[in-house]
């Protein structure tokens, strides 16, 4: 039956559309008859049409676009109404019934200003033209191919002494020459407008979604594109012969009923018009988000359906439960998170996007004061003796109210502070950092609750919880950028998305355990809390400030803050993406490496080296790649506005990895050898020299310097902790490390650089090979590493290397 029903459609399909697709000779494509290719040759940016007063069809709309000529007539079932109402004040527009701008029918349609601010230079026609505008250039085959010499250029500047405005733009054109005036659609006061005298720019690049224009002005005038007003087209302005990073978004004016202008200041400038549509990029994200909840419920049905709790379940079965879920929901809310910042950031653009990264670097400080490790002291006494789960909850609730209170003094200062200097945080910023405060108080308390399902062993609840968090902040943070509330809209929706969190975590709490209280303050509880807290806070606030500072610093540092902040952040993001890979890892490294401490040391060390070489031969490889493909990166996530600057840093940042995914691992084999008071100390050093040599070097090199010493830390923190375990009797051979994986990377990279001046693909196979081919000739992973490499890496990876044991 499913082949007959489908043989019956094709049938009916057929039957239908048979007669319409009509077949032609395609050798007819690739004949160029000699009137096309004499206009194919003419110079310049001009367009065409036809004079046909009989309906001849002569060279028939659509047919110039296949030769790549500019057509102002057109045969589509979609055409803008304010394109319609323009050439219909040029001549009477009859075809629109069969979907089509028609060609020229009248002389006085030929002699329309209208007609010549299209920049029609060129009239085709089997007819004679008379008139003094036009001048036979070109005759044969039954058609002649006249001049218009009154046509426009496609770019030219007036100066605003020359606007007017008028309630109705397409009126007042039969009135205002538009080759003399600037007519704008408004309430009709402009007084005193005389005639300008046009002055032609120069087109130096126009592809279908972006046109350069270079313009000189010797005083303030309106530059006009005889392109068609659209939304979705965004203009930018830079000072002729500046680098990318000076442009300013200006706004795009709809002149002459039709047209794109922007108003310019005297000077040399070059204005980027740039088609960047809300609509693809909001149909793209609905897309994506709706197969993402798609995904999401099917998953949450697949869990209720196949999932049985078990009264007694193993301790393996547990962890893997509790660590695995959520560890696939948070990379499934990553990718949410990243295709949401590609879509944000091109609503914002560099500056609003830098002010929201500064609002958020900001507001994440407070966080981890107000929070003060209380979450992890909740789970660790809690899950010892669940009847007091109320009473943790009530008095740590509480505290956090006291520990946000103090955590918001800083910031206050630093508001303060700032707004006294040259560069004070703007009033957007200072609410969107205000709102965001609030919703970390209101997802702190959430927190706090989540930690009970940790304790009772369900952080497949929480974790769930956080992505339907995820899908709500990208609904509403969509609802706000479209409504114009831009980055303090998106800070606003996290109270919003906290809130909601916070209520549902709690009722489902009230529902699954047994919080019998007391429900009263505990002092000497909450001092116990304060103190046992304070070193959980204090090293992840310096962790935090080791990779946050240098975007405050820009900020406040360099005059255009905003916007270099913007480009930085859209490069973190990619670095912050990859992250995923030393967590994991480290995360299965940590209970393996901490049995070999306790049984034999050397083994232990032996599994320390071999997990760093590992880290370093996947970092180099991924920062030597990244390097290569980093401006399509960016382009992709926050597009040209982030270009090349965005690019150029995250090709910077990107060669922090090796030695941040060293620490990483080394991070937690302190940890394992009981060194945790250490890290403090550490944390200290490096971020001292972060802030420093940012202070010093940023207002000079701008982002340049906060990547490379991004880098300098990350070396500063990796020499400390060496020195550290050292003392220990762990330390390691860290020039026997790294020199052969470095001379291979170095190796990749000339050959990488070499085939990149063929093809961007030619580097990246000629890098895979070499990289490959060289781990094997200079023998790096050596034979008695199999063993400990297969014992943290999947076992189908280890088993097609033949590691496994």
């Amino acid at each position: 039956w499913i082949i007959i029903g489908c043989s019956l459609i094709v049938f009916d399909l057929f039957l239908a559309g048979h007669g319409f697709n009509a077949a032609a000779d395609t050798a007819l494509l690739n004949f160029t008859p000699a009137a096309i290719k004499w206009l194919q040759d003419q110079p310049g940016d001009w367009r065409l049409t036809t004079y046909d007063p009989t309906g001849a069809g002569t060279l028939n709309a659509n047919t110039p676009w296949y030769y790549g000529l500019a057509d102002i007539r057109g045969y589509d079932s979609i055409i803008p109404k304010q394109y319609t109402e323009f050439m219909a004040a040029i001549e009477s527009q009859n075809g629109l019934q069969f979907n089509r701008i028609q060609p020229i029918g009248s002389v006085a349609a030929l002699d329309s200003p209208l007609l010549d601010v299209l920049a029609v230079k060129y009239v085709v026609s089997t007819e004679q033209i008379q008139s003094p505008k036009y001048r036979p250039v070109w005759e044969g085959d039954g058609i002649t191919i006249y001049e218009n010499l009154a046509a426009a250029p496609r770019a030219y500047t007036l100066p605003v002494s020359a606007e007017v405005n008028m309630p109705d733009a397409l009126a007042a054109l039969a009135q205002f020459d538009p080759r003399s005036y600037v007519v704008i659609e408004g309430d009709g006061k402009t007084t005193g407008s005389r005639p300008g005298q046009l002055v032609a720019a120069t087109i130096d690049e126009a592809t279908n979604n972006q046109v350069v224009v270079g313009a000189s002005v010797t005083e303030p005038s309106w530059l006009i594109l005889n392109d068609s007003y659209f939304s979705g087209w965004r203009a930018y302005v830079r000072p002729a012969g500046s680098d990318d990073e000076t442009e300013q978004e200006v706004e795009i004016t709809r002149v002459n009923a039709n047209f794109r202008g922007v108003r310019l200041e005297s000077g040399e400038w070059t204005v980027r018009f740039r088609y960047s549509p809300r609509s693809f990029q909001l149909g793209g994200l609905m897309s994506f988000m709706g197969v993402a909840v798609l995904a999401f419920g099917l998953v949450v049905w697949a869990w209720q359906r196949f999932y049985r709790p078990e009264t007694s379940s193993s301790m393996t079965r547990s962890v893997a439960k509790n660590s695995g879920a959520p560890m696939l929901l948070n990379l499934f809310n990553k990718g949410i998170d990243f295709v949401f910042a590609a879509f944000y950031l091109r609503v914002l653009g560099p500056a609003d996007a830098g002010s929201f990264a500064t609002a958020i670097a900001t507001a994440g400080i407070f966080e981890i004061v107000a929070n003060y490790g209380l979450n992890i002291l909740l789970i660790r006494d809690v899950s010892q003796d669940r009847s007091q789960a109320g009473r943790f909850l009530f008095n740590s609730s509480v505290l956090r109210m006291f520990t946000a209170l103090v955590a918001a003094l800083p910031i206050v200062v630093y508001v303060f502070v700032t707004s006294q200097g040259s560069n004070p945080l703007s009033p957007a910023e200072v609410a969107a950092i205000g709102l965001m405060v609030i919703g970390m108080v209101i997802s702190g308390l959430a927190l706090g609750v989540a930690g009970l399902f940790y304790v009772h062993e369900q952080a497949e609840v929480p974790a769930a919880m956080s992505t339907v968090t995820t899908i709500l902040k990208v609904g509403l943070g969509v609802a706000v950028l479209l409504a114009g509330f831009s980055f303090v809209g998106l800070a606003a929706v996290s109270i919003i998305v906290n809130l909601i969190t916070l209520v549902l975590l709690a009722v489902l709490a009230a529902r699954r355990f047994e919080l019998h209280g007391p429900w009263t303050l505990d002092r000497p509880l909450m001092r116990g809390m304060l103190h046992r807290g304070f070193p959980l806070m204090l090293i992840h606030l310096l962790q935090t400030i080791f990779i946050s500072i240098d975007v405050l610093l820009l900020r406040q540092l360099l005059p255009n803050g905003e916007t270099v902040v913007g480009w930085y952040n859209s490069a973190w993001k990619w670095f912050n993406a990859l992250q995923v890979i030393p967590s994991y890892f480290t995360l299965a490294l940590f209970p393996i490496i901490s049995r070999a401490i306790a049984e034999n040391m050397d083994a232990a060390r032996r599994m320390y080296r071999t997990s760093l070489k590992l880290m370093l031969l996947l970092a180099l490889p991924i920062a030597a790649f990244t390097t290569f493909v980093a401006t399509p990166l960016i382009g992709i996530l926050g597009g040209r506005e982030f270009l090349p600057q965005g690019a150029i840093a995250l090709q910077i940042i990107i060669w922090s990895i090796p030695f941040g995914w060293l620490n990483s691992v080394t991070n937690y084999v302190l940890i394992a050898f009981g060194l945790e008071r250490m890290q403090p100390r550490a944390f200290v050093i490096a971020v001292g020299f972060n802030v420093i040599f940012n202070w010093i070097f940023i207002p000079r090199y701008s982002f340049v310097a906060a990547g490379v010493v991004t880098i300098l830390s990350e070396v500063v923190l990796m020499v400390v902790f060496a020195y550290f375990l050292r003392q220990r009797d762990a330390g390691i051979d860290w020039l026997r490390l790294m020199t052969r994986p470095f001379l291979l990377i170095s190796i990749t990279l000339l050959v990488m650089w070499l085939g990149y001046q063929v093809h961007l693909l030619l580097a990246l196979a000629l890098g895979t090979i070499t990289y490959f081919g060289g781990l094997a000739l200079l023998r790096i992973i050596e034979p008695e590493e199999h063993a400990a490499m297969a014992a943290v890496l999947p076992r189908a990876i280890t088993r097609r290397l033949g590691w496994a044991k």
